[in-house]
């Protein structure tokens, strides 16, 4: 007895101060690192060991029964402790939010909120039948007629509670994904033991109880893609030509922010009857909260691209006018853009008959805010100029983000990449207000710059600045002038006269 009375003294004297360095050091060390540990190794260092040491001890040193109160309740006192020692680690160790370690286990908040419990129960069972030698077996045994009838009266609760198990298990959705049951369409904020938190897109919080979720069909639009399709159905005239309605509206598709090019948006002809022709357009994108936004974007770039080109109504409303005779006369947009091209520098030297052809073959041209114009890495079709309105030129960076280099505003132009035949644009450029502008073809401007060394030359100018301001906005370096000659044999708009 002695001897072991020696080892326990040993054990206290000497292993207890040294642990409790040890301890110390150790959250001292993860304190300064911020890792969440720091507070697990602290609470074993100011609860558990000086507990454990009085228990050891009243145990081992002053022999107190085993039976007796005070080391009963000593013992208690450590077992409480223990319990908050180790939901101090579950709650580092598991999470149920992001993870801020990698060696973090993620887990629904169900599994969550039940490790906790069980540690608890289990900590207080061995308390109870070990400590405080209760026979747990006729507790239970107590409990059975009022554990029916507390079941009878919990079912709901209980259903919930087993619904939120095989919800987790089957694990049909998680946090963050968008879902949609029965009416109720959002983001998945919470999955705890009773219900399930949706944010929708009103912003409002609706919470649906497991019951429900187990015996309704959900539709997730995240889970397995990211990438979504939506349908819109158009009307339109059927005397229009379907090829062309189609190029239109995959133009219109296309320059919307956030619709994925890969795979390309698909639009078919579905129906068509005496005056109208139905048209269903499906398009690709990636952020499903964004859906709503994606769509409206799209009707309006529909109605612009319908505007500027012409498209017929389906179905016209009957209306009666007081036609006057300028009323019928043709519509002739020439005049407009001649004395407005010859207000402008670039175009300002050249004889009104040759202004007032190049007006004859060009176009007005309306876009609505937010539509692109021109997508980075496609090839101009033609150079535009800023009647009224605004755009933004951007690029895409190193780090594969936009960045805005430019503003253009009236008298402006862009699509000067038309004269660099084979070379796409470098820069994106969308509507930054609506826009009225003048679109030149671009066989007019190559023929123009080859017949005018002054117009080539400024030209050239203007889209060497341009592209340097591109590849400074892409974080490269600036490109050689000898790559950005317009004129001489290279690129054939050598000065004819």
């Amino acid at each position: 007895m002695e001897k072991s009375n020696l080892i326990w003294g040993l054990v206290l004297i000497v292993g207890f101060p040294i642990l409790s360095i040890i301890l110390g050091e150790g959250r001292e060390y993860l304190a300064k690192r911020e890792n969440p540990l720091a507070n697990f190794f602290n609470n074993i260092r100011v609860f558990i060991l000086p507990l454990l040491a009085i228990v050891l001890v009243m145990a081992q040193l002053l022999e107190f029964k085993a039976t007796g109160l005070p080391l009963e309740i000593a013992e208690t006192v450590l077992g409480f402790a223990a319990i908050y020692t180790i939901l101090s680690l579950v709650n580092v160790v598991l999470t149920d939010g992001k993870k801020q370690q990698f060696w973090q286990i993620l887990v629904p908040s169900l599994l969550f909120q039940v490790t906790r419990i069980s540690v608890v129960l289990g900590v207080v069972a061995y308390l109870l039948a070990d400590v405080w030698q209760v026979d747990l077996s006729q507790v239970f045994a107590a409990l059975g007629v009022g554990s029916l009838v507390i079941a009878l009266a919990l079912q709901d609760t209980l259903s919930n509670l087993v619904s939120g198990f095989l919800l987790i298990f089957e694990s049909p959705f998680k946090i963050g994904d968008w879902i949609k049951v029965d009416e109720q369409e959002g983001e998945v904020l919470e999955i705890n033991w009773r219900a399930v938190r949706l944010k929708t897109r009103e912003r409002d919080v609706v919470i649906i109880p497991n019951g429900v979720l187990g015996q309704n069909i959900i539709y997730n639009y995240t889970l397995l893609d990211p990438l979504h399709a939506d349908r819109v159905v158009l009307n339109f005239s059927n005397q229009e030509p379907p090829n062309r309605v189609k190029q239109i509206l995959l133009e219109a598709v296309l320059s919307v922010e956030g619709v994925m090019s890969h795979p390309e948006p698909e639009i078919r002809p579905i129906k068509f009857s005496e005056v109208m022709a139905e048209y269903e357009v499906e398009y690709y994108i990636a952020k499903f909260a964004r859906s709503e936004e994606i769509r409206g974007q799209f009707m309006t770039n529909v109605y612009y691209a319908a505007k500027r080109n012409n498209l017929d109504s389906p179905i016209p409303a009957q209306k009666h006018y007081l036609l006057t005779r300028k009323d019928l006369q043709s519509h002739d947009d020439s005049h407009e853009i001649a004395e407005t091209l010859l207000s402008l520098s670039s175009f300002s030297f050249l004889e009104r008959e040759t202004v007032t052809q190049l007006a004859q073959g060009a176009t007005l041209k309306y876009y609505g805010v937010k539509e692109r114009i021109v997508r980075e890495g496609n090839f101009d079709t033609g150079l535009y100029i800023i009647v009224n309105g605004g755009v933004s030129l951007s690029v895409t960076d190193v780090n594969k983000q936009k960045q805005e280099i430019a503003r253009l505003s009236t008298g402006e132009f862009f699509g000067e990449n038309v004269l660099l035949r084979g070379e796409p644009s470098p820069v994106s450029v969308s509507v930054t207000n609506d826009l009225k502008a003048i679109l030149i073809q671009g066989d007019a401007v190559f023929d123009l710059a080859q017949r005018y060394p002054r117009f080539a030359s400024e030209m050239n100018r203007f889209i060497e600045e341009r592209k340097k301001l591109a590849r400074l906005g892409q974080g490269k370096t600036e490109i050689p002038s000898n790559e950005l000659a317009l004129t001489g044999n290279g690129l054939g708009l050598g000065a004819r006269g």
